[in-house]
C-alpha cells in the first residue's frame, strides 16, 4: 500500500441464510469447550474472591478493589494482546494471571496480594477479551443468543462445583486454608488443555471501499485480492488503531445508552461475591452461593435460547424484576427487629432458607443481564468483538472496583439502593439501546497509510 492513500475498511459478516450454512457445525463443540474449559479455571477462583472478604476481611475488600483496578485499566490494552497473539494464546496467558493470585494465598502476604491483584486484573482483561471475541466468531446473528446462553451456562456452573467443593473441603474434610487453595491451583491450570483444543474461527471477508469517488469500473470491484504483505500491514494498521476504536465507540449512541447496564453489571458483581456472600457465614456461604451459580447457570441457557424466539426486553424487565425482589428480600432478613420481633426469623434454618431464596434470584438476574449484554453487543457489533467487549470490560470493571472501594464502608442498606436504582435505569436504556439491533451495523475503520 502506498502512502496518501486513504481507505475505508468495512469488515463485514453476511448473516443472509446462504452464509449461515459456511459456519462451520464444530462451532458448537468449541463453545462447549470454551464454556467447560471457563467453568473449570473459576470453579478455583470464585470461591478464592469470595473467601477474600470472609477470611481477610478489609485486606480482601482493598485486594479485590485493586484487582478490578487493574482489570479496567488493563482493557485498553487486551485488545492489542487479543489482535496480536490470537484468542487461543492470549486465554492461556490470562489463565495463568489467575494462577498466580490464587497461589498468593497458600501463604498470605499484603505484598503478594496486591502484586498478584493487579497480575490478575491484567490477566483477566486479556482472558475475558479473547473470550468475547470467540463467542462472536463463532456465532452468526440468528445463533448469537443461543451460543451466548450456552456459553454462560456452562461457565456459571464454576458457582456449583467451586462453591459446594469448598463447603466441603471446609466443613467436612476440615482443610486448612493452605491446602484448601493449593488445590485450586491445581484445578485451575486444568483449562490451558482445553484452550488447545478450539479452533481458529473463519477469518471474516475484507471488503475494501476507497472513500473518494471512483470510476464505475473500480466500484464494481467489491472484493479485491491483496498479496501476504498488504494483508499484514492492514492487519498491524488495526492494531496500532485498537485503542482509538475504544475511545469513538464511547460516542456511539448504543454504547452510551448500555453504560448504566455495564455499570450496573460490575456493581452486581460486588454485591453478589462480597457484600451477599459476606453475611451469610463461612460454614454456609458456599452452599448458598452454589445455588446462586445454579439458577445463573440454568437461567443462562433457558434466556439465551428465549432471546432469539421473544426478543431481549422482556428477558432484561424480567431480570430487573428477579434483582430487586431479591435484594428486599436480603435486606429484610437481616434486620435486627424483624429477627426479635417474628419468630419464623429467630430459627437459624428459616433464615438461611431464605438467603437460599435470595440467591436463586440474584442468579437468575445475574444470567438475564450477561446473556442479554453479550447477545446486543454482538448483534450490533458483529465485526468489532475485540473493540466491543474492551468497552463493556473497561466499564464493568470500574464499577466493581468502586464497589469494592467503598463496600467496608456502606450499610447494606446503601448497597441495595444502589445497585436497585441502577438495575432500573439499566432496564429502561436497554429498551432503547436494543432498538439498534434491527439496524444493520458495520465497523468503520478509517486509514490514512
Amino acid at each position: 500500500m502506498k502512502k496518501d492513500k486513504e481507505l475505508q475498511t468495512l469488515l463485514l459478516i453476511d448473516h443472509s441464510e446462504n452464509n449461515k450454512n459456511s459456519i462451520p457445525k464444530n462451532y458448537k463443540s468449541n463453545i462447549i469447550i470454551l464454556g467447560l474449559s471457563f467453568c473449570i479455571l473459576f470453579s478455583a477462583f470464585s470461591p478464592t474472591q469470595i473467601l477474600q472478604t470472609t477470611i481477610n476481611q478489609n485486606l480482601g475488600y482493598y485486594t479485590l478493589a485493586v484487582l478490578y483496578s487493574s482489570l479496567s485499566i488493563s482493557n485498553f490494552l487486551s485488545p492489542f494482546i487479543v489482535s496480536k497473539f490470537g484468542e487461543k494464546l492470549s486465554l492461556i496467558i490470562g489463565t495463568l494471571s489467575y494462577s498466580i493470585y490464587i497461589g498468593s494465598n497458600i501463604y498470605v502476604t499484603s505484598p503478594s496480594l496486591y502484586i498478584s491483584s493487579i497480575l490478575v486484573g491484567f490477566g483477566g482483561a486479556i482472558l475475558w477479551n479473547a473470550q468475547g471475541s470467540l463467542v462472536i466468531k463463532y456465532s452468526t446473528e440468528s445463533t448469537i443468543g443461543a451460543n451466548t446462553g450456552l456459553f454462560f451456562a456452562l461457565f456459571q456452573t464454576d458457582q456449583i462445583i467451586g462453591n459446594l467443593g469448598s463447603a466441603t473441603l471446609i466443613n467436612k474434610a476440615g482443610l486448612s486454608n493452605k491446602i484448601l487453595f493449593t488445590i485450586f491451583l491445581g484445578i485451575s491450570l486444568i483449562p490451558i488443555i482445553g484452550f488447545f483444543y478450539l479452533s481458529n474461527p473463519n477469518k471474516i471477508k475484507k471488503i475494501i471501499e476507497p472513500i473518494n469517488n471512483q470510476d464505475d469500473e473500480t466500484k464494481g470491484n467489491d472484493e479485491k485480492e491483496y498479496n501476504e504483505n498488504e494483508k499484514k500491514e492492514i492487519d498491524n494498521l488495526s492494531i496500532k488503531n485498537i485503542l482509538m476504536s475504544i475511545i469513538i465507540l464511547f460516542k456511539d449512541k448504543p454504547i452510551q445508552l448500555l453504560i448504566p447496564s455495564l455499570l450496573y453489571s460490575g456493581i452486581s458483581q460486588t454485591f453478589f461475591f462480597g457484600v451477599f456472600s459476606s453475611l451469610i457465614g463461612v460454614e454456609w456461604v458456599g452452599y448458598v452461593m452454589s445455588v446462586f451459580g445454579f439458577f445463573d447457570a440454568l437461567a443462562s441457557f433457558i434466556l439465551g435460547k428465549l432471546s432469539d424466539k421473544i426478543g431481549r426486553k422482556v428477558l432484561v424487565f424480567i431480570s430487573t424484576i428477579s434483582c430487586i425482589f431479591g435484594t428486599i428480600l436480603i435486606y429484610l432478613i437481616n434486620q435486627p427487629k424483624i429477627v426479635t420481633t417474628t419468630t419464623i426469623y429467630i430459627n437459624d434454618e428459616y433464615r438461611i432458607l431464605f438467603y437460599f431464596i435470595g440467591a436463586a434470584l440474584l442468579g437468575f438476574s445475574d444470567a438475564g443481564f450477561n446473556t442479554q449484554l453479550y447477545s446486543l453487543l454482538g448483534v450490533i457489533y458483529p465485526t468489532s468483538g475485540e473493540t466491543a467487549i474492551g468497552v463493556f470490560k473497561f466499564v464493568q470493571s470500574i464499577a466493581t472496583a468502586t464497589a469494592f472501594f467503598y463496600g467496608p464502608y456502606a450499610t447494606l442498606f446503601d448497597n441495595i439502593i444502589i445497585l436497585d436504582s441502577l438495575v432500573i435505569l439499566s432496564c429502561i436504556l436497554f429498551m432503547f439501546a436494543d432498538n439498534f439491533s434491527s439496524l444493520q451495523t458495520i465497523s468503520i475503520n478509517e486509514f490514512t497509510v
